[in-house]
């Protein structure tokens, strides 16, 4: 073969190749099984301890005796011992004893509680408070005055001793001015236009000496405790 044909011959095979046929894909990869689920475990002791137990049955009530409905059972019932409660001793427990009575006081205990009463009720009044006569120069008593005395406000009323019956003869006291040394009392009788003036001073031995005004006639008095 001489070298022209030769070329002729490569010309040709370069321009018409060999048509080779595509590679086919590769398999796909079988699939893979679905994994097994695991079987249950039975429950652990461990947990069977921490369980909370089961609540117990409720007992079954018993049925009460046949109780007795004879006349002796019902009176026996009605007068048996004392149907008092715990709650109710308990309750009576904490009660405050009430007041001695008096058949059960010592006597002298007694009288020593009246005279410390009276003298503290004494200590925290003024002067003036309880209970005094007005007498005349004569001695013969005129009217009595009872006094409230605060230590520094007085009230009183006043009874006349030789007049009047029940509420006609006495009254409250209109005016009282005390000071102390001097007191003053202003009364009306039997109304506005038939007052009574009271005017005396502290003296010796506890007696207050003054005047006594009353219907238009003054008096001497004297102004005494009870």
């Amino acid at each position: 073969m001489n070298l022209a044909v030769f070329a002729s011959a490569l010309a040709v095979a370069g321009s018409d190749p060999v048509q080779t046929p595509p590679a086919a894909p590769p398999p796909a990869p079988p699939a893979s099984p679905a994994p097994a689920k695991p079987a249950a475990s039975p429950p652990s002791i461990d947990s069977m301890l921490q369980a909370p137990p089961a609540p117990p049955a409720p007992p079954t009530p018993a049925r009460p005796p046949a109780s007795s409905t004879s006349i002796d059972s019902i009176l026996q019932n009605l007068s048996g011992p004392d149907q008092t409660t715990d709650s109710e001793e308990e309750a009576g427990a904490n009660v405050a004893p009430g007041p001695t009575p008096y058949d059960k006081l010592d006597v002298k205990t007694y009288d020593r509680a009246v005279r410390e009463t009276a003298a503290a009720a004494r200590a925290r009044s003024g002067r003036m408070d309880g209970g005094w006569t007005l007498a005349g120069a004569d001695g013969r008593a005129l009217y009595r005055f009872q006094f409230v005395d605060r230590g520094g406000e007085t009230d009183g009323a006043w009874r006349d001793l030789n007049g009047g019956r029940g509420l006609e003869g006495s009254g409250v006291i209109a005016q009282i001015d005390y000071d102390g040394a001097k007191l003053m009392l202003r009364f009306y009788e039997a109304g506005p236009e038939d007052p009574v003036v009271v005017s005396v001073a502290a003296g010796a031995a506890g007696a207050w000496a003054g005047n006594l005004s009353r219907k238009g006639a003054t008096t001497s008095v004297q102004l005494k405790r009870e």
